[in-house]
């Protein structure tokens, strides 16, 4: 039962083994191991030490008693008890992580790294080991910025069988490293592996568990007017894979009144996670407005309290049409929100190496304001205008480059549908779902009450570039129907 994820079940039984026999190992070691499942990791000492008294050589109950004890921050005795289990069965590759991730809470980047280069000695081949220093010799590198530690870790990933990994996460930090080395060819290399795995289309019984169904209906919503509007051939789109039959299950969809849907509806919904055309921005420089006053915009943010700088006409003629026509037609929207908007990332078919050139570009020209920050992540947004958008929240980024696409006359109000941002960032201990989660938009709201804010209308080619910690939202939209007119925004975030 445990194995198979019923630790409810499992620990039922644990209890009643240790109401006959206290002293029995496996049950208080296993108890222990559930309370830490459920983030009980103060209650499971007591059951850890019990399991200890009676036998201190299990290397698998010493790497649970020090995960619950690095979990609590009582680091020193979590790093004993994984030293001890390296030194009863130096075979358990599990020691060697736990060790490395001891140190990593206590912010000793480089002596976790070692820990991890000693295992690779015993165990040169093993796949966990080198994608785990790969990692953490990034993270070094993210807290020095110094270019002999970005170069250690591009030649582990070069020297690595790293396009076999199925991990997106790890692929996507691996394609940031070679952006963070301008090897951009690479980077997209890496980031078009990611697209891939990210079409594996959700089963029928994962969509019938989503509990917002309107969910569905926006994703629907925009797949068919995309496709419609792609084989209108107002962009001049013309090899898009796609069958009527196929079009007709999307058509019949989208006309559907309800949000009830049956198990073959369901099976075109997760058939349409496949994405149908993606052909990227071909150009290579000139992404910029050319006649940007660079030093003023510096100026603008570095002397605001808080930063903020807010630019129009910010790319040039040239790359807004190319950039307005890739969002348009590329078939990557594919993650639905809450809230009637849709997006994609760089790992799920948005990068291109002009995406990433431009990433670099805009570094590069405004040195005073990114310094040694580099791009951390990218996406873009579609909305719905019968709908609301992004609620109030936080990203954990120092600098968030935000811009609109969308030409002016679709927006049917020009004093909202833009953003706005509030003067205050979450407590410096708040949790990442503390300031991210929709869930808690309401606390959010009651927190910023009383706070001053920047209300920023929607502007074609307008960009906000400010501190990414800052609250903010997405203004009222009021945008024109039909597809032309959906407001887009694309987001860079640089840390």
């Amino acid at each position: 039962m445990h194995q198979t994820g019923n630790i409810n079940q499992a620990d039922q039984i644990y209890i009643e083994i240790l109401k006959n026999d206290e002293s029995n190992f496996d049950a208080n070691h296993l108890h222990g191991v559930v309370l830490s499942q459920k983030n009980k990791h103060f209650a499971s000492i007591k059951y850890y030490e019990k399991a200890y008294t009676i036998n201190k050589k299990n290397v698998e109950l010493l790497n649970n008693f020090a995960i619950s004890l690095r979990n609590m921050d009582s680091f020193e005795k979590s790093k004993k008890l994984l030293k001890d289990a390296i030194n009863i069965d130096p075979s358990f590759i599990k020691s060697y992580l736990n060790l490395s991730n001891c140190y990593q809470s206590q912010n000793k980047l480089r002596q976790g790294l070692e820990v991890i280069k000693e295992a690779r000695i015993i165990f040169p081949e093993s796949d966990e080991l080198i994608k785990r220093e790969i990692t953490c010799q990034l993270e070094v590198y993210n807290k020095t910025r110094k270019e002999p530690d970005l170069k250690k870790a591009i030649n582990l990933i070069d020297n690595s069988d790293i396009e076999s990994s199925k991990d997106i996460k790890y692929l996507s930090l691996c394609s940031m490293a070679y952006i963070w080395s301008c090897q951009f060819e690479k980077a997209n290399n890496l980031f078009k592996l990611t697209e891939k795995l990210s079409q594996v289309p959700p089963s029928v019984d994962l969509l019938k568990q989503t509990k917002d169904k309107n969910i569905l209906k926006t994703f629907i919503k925009h797949e068919y007017e995309q496709l419609c509007h792609i084989d209108s051939d107002i962009d001049g789109i013309r090899n898009m894979k796609i069958s009527q039959s196929f079009f007709n299950e999307i058509k019949n969809l989208y006309e559907k009144d309800t949000i009830n849907y049956s198990n073959d509806e369901l099976q075109t919904i997760s058939a349409m996670h496949k994405i149908l055309y993606n052909k990227p921005i071909k150009r290579k420089e000139n992404f910029l407005n050319p006649e940007l006053d660079i030093s003023r915009i510096e100026h603008d943010y570095n002397s605001s309290k808080p930063e903020i700088a807010i630019i129009d006409n910010f790319l040039s003629d040239e790359f807004l049409k190319e950039i307005n026509v890739f969002f348009r037609c590329a078939n990557i929207f594919k993650r639905p929100y809450p809230r009637g908007y849709i997006g994609t990332f760089l790992s799920t078919g948005m990068s291109s190496v002009s995406m990433l050139l431009f990433s670099r570009q805009l570094k590069n020209t405004f040195k005073d304001i990114f310094h040694d920050n580099h791009l951390s992540q990218a996406w873009a947004f579609k909305y719905d205008s019968e709908q609301k958008g992004i609620n109030i929240h936080a990203d954990d980024a120092n600098i968030n480059v935000n811009f609109w696409i969308t030409p002016d006359e679709s927006s049917l109000d020009k004093n909202s549908g833009g953003m706005i941002i509030w003067k205050k960032k979450p407590h410096l201990d708040a949790s990442f779902d503390d300031f991210n989660s929709m869930n808690n938009a309401s606390k959010l709201l009651d927190e910023v009450s009383n706070v001053d804010y920047i209300k920023i209308a929607y502007k074609a080619n307008r960009v906000v570039i400010f501190n990414s910690k800052l609250y903010h939202a997405t203004d009222d939209i009021k945008f024109k129907k039909g597809y032309k007119n959906r407001r887009v925004n694309v987001t860079l975030l640089y840390s």
